[in-house]
């Protein structure tokens, strides 16, 4: 009966309540105060952190991006390299022909689609709560990164090991046939979902990209036998130097979008 008779009070409350109108002076003097004391400065005289808290606090951002990252990305991580590792033994139990790995065609497109849709404001709801944090939203996105391509990596690695133990694949050349795809692949579809702030169309203009490659290696159609064929080996330095900057430059394009975020929440 109390509780009752408290949301009561409450509802009435809340009904003869108005907010207060924004006075533009009070919110420039506010913003003038808080330029003057950077925000480091609270931070100065901080204890320094150990190895081991740095360590754990690194894996507590990196669990707690686990709940953002949609579960059925998970599921069709698991599902589609399972069935890549399936689909490459039947190939080679057939006919014995290592030509083609359906995982190391597999392999980029989860990690790539899954990338993909780190970025955006539907992953985001609540930006204005993540950018109040002192862990800056750059640091947020490495870890949903680094979270999901190691998910995947570990997938494909178990992948691998099946595969060499029951076909005569080389372990070491089979996971550098897949990893170094899969890099640059999924550092595309990063900077293309930070370009384009839409996970849709990044996943489509990367699986487009990745088609020609592949369809440039593995059939040799005469359409693209201009397209320099980056799935040779030796233009794996290359793809690993093009990863890198494509995510040097996703992140200095996410870190702009949120210096705009910020002002415009101010």
């Amino acid at each position: 009966m109390t509780n009752h008779q408290d949301d009561h009070d409450i509802r009435a409350f809340l009904d003869r309540w108005h907010a207060p109108a924004p006075d533009p002076a009070a919110k420039a003097r506010l913003i003038d105060s808080l330029n003057t004391v950077p925000l480091p400065a609270a931070w100065i005289g901080a204890p320094t952190l150990s190895a081991r808290a740095r360590v754990r606090q690194a894996w507590l951002l990196v669990r707690s991006q686990m709940r953002i990252v949609n579960p059925i990305t998970w599921i069709a991580s698991l599902l589609v390299i399972a069935f890549g590792v399936l689909v490459t033994l039947a190939i080679h139990q057939m006919d014995g022909a290592a030509g083609m790995i359906p995982l190391v065609i597999v392999a980029p497109i989860v990690t790539a689609v899954g990338v993909a849709f780190l970025y955006g404001e539907e992953v985001d709801p609540a930006l204005e709560l993540q950018l109040a944090t002192p862990i800056s939203p750059l640091l947020i996105l490495l870890a949903r990164l680094a979270l999901l391509f190691g998910f995947d990596l570990i997938l494909s690695l178990i992948g691998s090991v099946i595969l060499a133990g029951a076909a005569d694949f080389a372990l070491g050349s089979l996971i550098v046939s897949w990893l170094v795809p899969m890099t640059f692949l999924s550092a595309v579809a990063f900077l293309l979902s930070v370009l384009f702030f839409d996970p849709l169309q990044s996943v489509l203009i990367a699986l487009t990209a990745w088609t020609g490659i592949v369809l440039r290696h593995f059939a040799n159609f005469e359409a693209l036998g201009g397209i320099p064929d980056v799935l040779a080996v030796s233009a794996r330095p290359i793809l690993i130097a093009a990863a890198l900057i494509a995510v040097i430059v996703a992140l200095r394009l996410a870190e702009r979008d949120e210096r705009f975020t910020r002002k415009d929440t101010l």
